[in-house]
């Protein structure tokens, strides 16, 4: 069975209709990772940060948050991934305290150094969502307070 080769013109369309079909998808240059949009006025919902939970957050804290990803063990001796699911522990940080983790790392706060920084990975709009995600999805709570 002979077909006939592809042409070059042929080739150029369906380059054509890719990038036009990602164009739209909001595909960051510099990761390569799809990029929510939300706008400079976004609130701080979850929407679009379970794919940014589970894409980079996961590896360490578990799909459901439980600090229990595939790469927990890796994180050196004696340290373990934080239970983002203990609504008790996270019920006594702020918003703000999380994105700063989240954004700036573990060590930044006094905490553990094996946290890296996603300053350059994400957005602050992006990682308000992951926050947002983590409230509302994985620990369910919201900040009551420090606990005494």
């Amino acid at each position: 069975m002979n077909m006939p080769p592809f042409r070059a013109s042929t080739i150029s369309i369906f380059l054509f209709v890719g990038l036009i079909a990602f164009s739209g998808a909001g595909i960051s240059a510099e990761t390569g990772k799809v990029k929510a949009d939300p706008g400079k006025n976004a609130t701080w919902t979850g929407e679009g940060g379970m794919d940014n939970f589970i894409g980079t957050c996961s590896p360490c804290h578990g799909e459901s948050g439980k600090g229990d990803g595939p790469l927990a063990d890796a994180l050196g001796e004696g340290v373990k991934a934080r239970d983002l699911a203990d609504a008790k522990y996270l019920s006594t940080k702020t918003d703000d305290e999380l994105f700063k983790i989240i954004k700036f790392g573990g060590a930044s706060v006094g905490l553990s150094p094996s946290m890296p920084s996603q300053q350059d990975t994400f957005t602050d709009a992006e990682i308000k969502q992951i926050v947002q995600y983590t409230r509302n999805s994985i620990c369910k709570c919201k900040y009551e307070g420090k606990k005494k």
